[in-house]
């Protein structure tokens, strides 16, 4: 089904015009919270990266042995305000692993908006698993 004088819809989502139906719509917004979470994500990582190698990764720790070095978010975001590169990194890599719990959450706006009962319970199930598994999963 292609619009005349226009491409057709798929391909406006794709070139960046909004789609004319409501579904359409939806999917677009879903392909954008995945497209430039992974994006901006990639260019926090860079921008660490970068940062880490100007210092001459004196940040940087490499251990071959012992005990894991786990950071708490919180610990990651006070470093991130001090501007210190793998906090930088630390925050690109978590918002690299929101990106698809956003767009499970954006999903679940979706089908409320599309009056989909059944998919909203499906996707508030899965949202309420992803949620809990960072939760639960805390390492001590």
């Amino acid at each position: 089904m292609s619009n005349p004088g226009g491409p057709p819809e798929p391909m406006q989502a794709v070139l960046g015009e909004e789609p004319a139906s409501k579904s359409a719509y939806i999917e677009f917004i879903v392909s954008n919270v995945l497209r430039y979470g992974v994006l901006l994500s990639f260019l926090i990582v860079l921008i660490g990266s970068v940062m880490l190698f100007i210092q001459g990764g004196q940040a940087a720790t490499v251990r071959l042995t012992g005990a894991p070095n786990p950071h708490a978010p919180g610990q990651v975001i006070t470093d991130l305000f001090r501007l210190q590169p793998k906090a930088i990194i630390d925050f690109g890599l978590m918002l690299l692993i929101a990106t698809p719990v956003m767009r499970v959450a954006v999903s679940v706006i979706a089908f409320l908006v599309e009056e989909d009962i059944v998919y909203t319970l499906v996707t508030l199930f899965v949202l309420a698993v992803l949620l809990a598994s960072f939760f639960l999963g805390a390492v001590e």
